[in-house]
């Protein structure tokens, strides 16, 4: 399913269930909603924020607002999963604003966290996204044999974060790698979390790390699908945007040496590349809607960001 910019949702919230589109090439990306992402089957490897997963069937991700992430699944190997896309902000509309905010709550303190679900939890949410699909499919039908399909869609969808909450009230267990490749590639990852705002190399990251620099650079592509440099501008670059965001009257060149671009021609060709208008623009527009009282979207205060 590709990535759906929020201001052209048709509906705040968007779902596609059991999604097995094949992604040929998928850059990192983020966006402001909240997103919870269902493995079904496949072999994927997940990079999101600061962390590495490989992914196994019946894993389910929170995902935070504006966090950078990107999916690695392995070729010829069928990739499902279920996608659901939303903002909190309109939950609000839905429910009462202190339920609201304590079924949100896993999204705000556990931030872009792993919920490995067996047996009879797991069953449990595979029967919700399952009639979730069903009152979606009506309602984008306009189904009149099932009136108000999307309104009751929404109150499932509820269901589905109570269940959700319920199944992170346990205390939070360190997340476990499951290969040494894979703790190699989370520390090479915190390395570049800390510094991303400060000169990188490979001899840096391999000193730190104890390893040669071709095999982090090999280790690294392989496992993620991209490559050292380019997570790092990734990073880099959803850094500004969050900035731009909070603050749209900070000079362009200011953003750029706070995320790590030493010259200002190379920050405006790295970001252009990756959101497709300069870094000037960007900031106008953040900066419009700021002065149209729509600073950030509902989507970026309520995330925290």
């Amino acid at each position: 399913m590709p990535v759906i910019p929020y201001a052209q949702w048709n509906r705040p919230i968007e779902f596609a269930y059991r999604c097995a589109t094949p992604i040929a090439e998928i850059s990192f990306h983020s966006h402001s909603f909240y997103e919870i992402y269902y493995f079904h089957e496949g072999q994927c490897t997940f990079l999101i924020g600061d962390r590495i997963m490989t992914l196994v069937p019946g894993d389910l991700i929170l995902m935070h607002g504006m966090t950078l992430h990107r999916p690695n699944p392995q070729p010829h190997v069928p990739y499902i999963r279920t996608l659901i896309h939303f903002d909190p902000a309109y939950i609000y509309r839905v429910l009462p604003e202190d339920t609201v905010r304590g079924l949100l709550l896993p999204f705000g303190e556990l931030r872009n966290y792993r919920l490995s679900l067996s047996g009879e939890r797991r069953a449990e949410i595979e029967r919700l996204l399952e009639e979730l699909s069903r009152l979606y499919e009506a309602s984008e039908r306009g189904d009149a044999v099932q009136p108000f399909a999307y309104e009751r869609f929404t109150l499932r969808f509820c269901e589905l974060l109570y269940v959700i909450k319920g199944c992170c009230r346990q205390p939070v267990e360190r997340q476990i790698h499951r290969s040494e490749r894979e703790r190699h590639v989370q520390n090479i990852i915190s390395y570049l979390e800390r510094c991303y705002h400060e000169p990188v190399t490979l001899d840096a990251i391999a000193a730190e790390l104890h390893l040669t620099k071709t095999y982090v650079s090999n280790l690294f592509k392989d496992v993620t699908g991209t490559t050292v440099f380019q997570y790092l501008y990734n990073r880099r670059i959803n850094q500004a945007k969050i900035q731009f965001r909070l603050d749209p009257h900070m000079p362009v060149t200011k953003v750029g040496k706070a995320v790590g671009f030493a010259h200002p021609a190379h920050f405006t060709r790295v970001f252009k590349a990756a959101v497709g208008c300069t870094p000037d623009a960007y900031r106008r527009r953040m900066l419009e809607l700021q002065q149209a009282g729509d600073s950030a979207s509902p989507l970026l205060s309520a995330s925290g960001v």
